[in-house]
């Protein structure tokens, strides 16, 4: 099945909303480590641990995009 140049434009813009969201909410993790103490700290540290894997796959799917 091949993909016409609409749905391309389409995945590709939709790769980075996504990209720039995670981005967001990577500096909020890092704004709510930084405020945050006692047991829940290891949880947000978990927390953005995560984020980063996210963010560095939507970079993987970037690099792969034939439109990036």
């Amino acid at each position: 099945m091949q993909i016409d140049d609409s749905q391309e434009q389409e995945r590709h813009e939709t790769v980075e909303e996504l990209s720039a969201l995670l981005f967001v909410v990577q500096e909020m993790g890092r704004r709510l480590a930084n405020e945050t103490h006692g047991a829940s700290y290891e949880l947000i540290l978990e927390l953005n641990e995560v984020l980063h894997q996210a963010r560095t796959q939507i970079e993987l799917i970037q690099a792969g995009s034939p439109i990036a």
